[in-house]
């Protein structure tokens, strides 16, 4: 008897310590939804929506590399400033590594632009730079009738050795206009400052960028105005550097965007400039 009562009592404080342990037990699972309310906070910190944001970047990236031509210029330079975050500390030298355009600005067999190439280009501007910007009627793979008596000055073609080039259409007279219109043409993409022209750069396609970057340069649009970056959109951006010596120029080699022949031109002869014309850049 005394013994069933021995086992009995250890039974009970058995059961003692076993309901004595079950505060312990709540207390841990207690700590555990301490942890996982921590690990929600966690998730919910800017940390982690930058992570999402990111992640979601990534994947856009991916998607563009792979269905190239889809993504809107907004988001191009969305997923573009969000990978390259110095990006208005770049030189025109980090656009062209970023881009690779060494390779497409040596090539001398591109295919002279077409109207959906400048339409493009166009379109882009009104998107990321200046959305009230409205460009004139004038297809931009020819050049302005500036003539009355005869057709556009200019027409684009490859040139041997050279590539995309500009050649006379009609036989020019010494001191004939060419190309250009006082306050510039409604072809022509103004950027007034540095950051507008990046993140236009930003925006296009890469060989559109390359194409740019070769294409941009400084000028004053009036004489005494301020300086700005200019992209001709359309042909007459094909226009090349002489080796030697130019058959058009500006009267004004400080401000104007005019262009006059310096000597008689010959039909198909091409039309050679010198870059040394504009005023320093701005970039």
């Amino acid at each position: 008897m005394a013994s069933r009562i021995k086992i009995t009592s250890l039974l009970r404080r058995r059961r003692g310590d076993d309901a004595m342990a079950l505060p312990t037990s709540m207390t841990g699972a207690d700590d555990k939804r301490s942890i996982e309310l921590g690990r929600r906070r966690k998730l919910s910190s800017p940390s982690l929506i930058k992570y999402i944001l990111g992640f979601g970047v990534l994947s856009l990236m991916i998607f563009h590399r792979r269905n190239k031509g889809i993504i809107s210029p907004r988001l191009r330079v969305a997923m573009r400033t969000y990978k390259h975050q110095d990006w208005r500390d770049w030189e025109r030298h980090n656009f062209r590594n970023e881009f690779q355009c060494s390779r497409h600005l040596r090539e001398t067999t591109k295919s002279v632009p077409t109207l959906d190439y400048w339409q493009t280009l166009r379109d882009v501007y009104n998107s990321v730079v200046d959305s009230s910007f409205v460009f004139d009627d004038l297809p931009p793979t020819q050049g302005y009738t500036l003539n009355e008596n005869g057709a556009p000055p200019y027409y684009a073609k490859l040139s041997p050795g050279k590539g995309r080039s500009l050649f006379a259409s009609r036989d020019i007279k010494e001191g004939e206009l060419i190309d250009g219109i006082e306050g510039g043409t409604k072809s022509d993409m103004i950027f007034t400052t540095v950051e507008a022209l990046q993140r236009y750069l930003l925006a296009l396609p890469e060989p559109m960028a390359c194409d740019v970057l070769e294409w941009s340069y400084t000028q004053k649009l009036v004489k005494g105005g301020p300086a700005v970056l200019l992209v001709a959109g359309d042909i007459s951006s094909l226009m090349n550097q002489a080796d030697d010596v130019a058959n058009v120029e500006p009267k004004d080699k400080t401000s104007s965007t005019l262009l006059y022949a310096n000597r008689d031109i010959g039909k198909n002869e091409e039309i050679l400039m010198s870059y040394g014309v504009f005023p320093p850049g701005l970039w």
